[in-house]
């Protein structure tokens, strides 16, 4: 089957701000999802234990994407491995993880470090390597995401990380918003290692310099409606190869403040419309 050409990730239908619950259950996110010109839906490690603990079992939610015709796109949030440090949450998170793939399939793990501080980073792509293959095992991708206020800042050093990893089922997340705004450069791109870029998330937004935690969680807008080059960074993912699928997280509180089927629609037109002016 192709890929998806546009998966709405999780946070963009939630309906909610990050690190809160959901406002909206997975049946309304994956009809929305589908009725707005999405092909392919991104989950929460939690979704499956939410989902069921509401009433919908794991067959249910398979009934659902099946007749909404999405698959399962992106799984996130893989975070807590990058120091030498004891994180009783990891694992829950993994098992979390693996018991969603095995439910549903999948096809990449987004994945990063939130916490600040100096990495080491031949441990952390020791760690990172062992990840990766964990999940390989499952047919999944660890897309590596860097974040400007964190250990991993910018896409040059998650770059580094993966390369000394070495990993072959572990590639570069491209978030537009955090690829600008960690100030990186289109050509890193041309020279990554062999994971390639191993999946994209579409927004956009302000160039900041300054509060990277309050801006990326309350102003990442809809591609091609904020300040960033969203055009000519697809189009350089483009020339590395990369074809899809793309997928779209945008998280602002008027964003969530929408209907999902309206917050669906927005989402599908504006990405549709970054994707063609890039390849146009």
């Amino acid at each position: 089957m192709a890929e998806p050409r546009l998966v709405a990730s999780f946070f963009t239908l939630s309906g909610s701000g990050f690190a809160q619950p959901p406002r909206n259950g997975f049946a309304e996110r994956c009809r929305a999802a589908s009725d707005g010109g999405f092909a392919g839906i991104g989950l929460h490690a939690g979704d499956l234990a939410r989902t069921v603990a509401s009433g919908l079992d794991a067959d249910g939610m398979r009934a659902v994407l099946a007749d909404t015709g999405l698959e399962l796109v992106e799984i996130e949030f893989l975070s807590g491995w990058a120091f030498d440090v004891d994180v009783p949450e990891l694992d829950a998170t993994m098992t979390a993880i693996e018991e969603t793939a095995d439910a549903f399939g999948g096809r990449h793990v987004s994945t990063g470090e939130l916490r600040g501080g100096t990495l080491d980073l031949d441990a952390a792509a020791t760690r990172l390597g062992a990840l990766a293959t964990r999940l390989g095992e499952r047919g999944l991708t660890l897309a590596l995401e860097a974040f400007p206020w964190s250990a991993l800042p910018d896409a040059d050093t998650a770059v580094e990380l993966l390369r000394r990893a070495g990993a072959p089922s572990a590639g570069l997340m491209v978030d537009v918003w955090h690829f600008w705004n960690g100030g990186a450069h289109p050509g890193l791109l041309a020279d990554l290692p062999a994971g390639g870029v191993a999946a994209v998330q579409l927004n956009d937004g302000p160039l900041v310099h300054d509060d990277f935690l309050r801006h990326a969680r309350a102003a990442r807008m809809l591609p091609g409606e904020g300040d960033l080059d969203v055009v000519g960074l697809v189009r350089a993912v483009l020339a590395t190869g990369f074809d899809g699928p793309w997928c779209v997280e945008v998280n602002t509180p008027e964003f969530n403040a929408l209907a999902v089927d309206e917050a669906a629609k927005r989402a599908a037109a504006a990405a549709g419309a970054v994707l063609d002016a890039a390849r146009g």
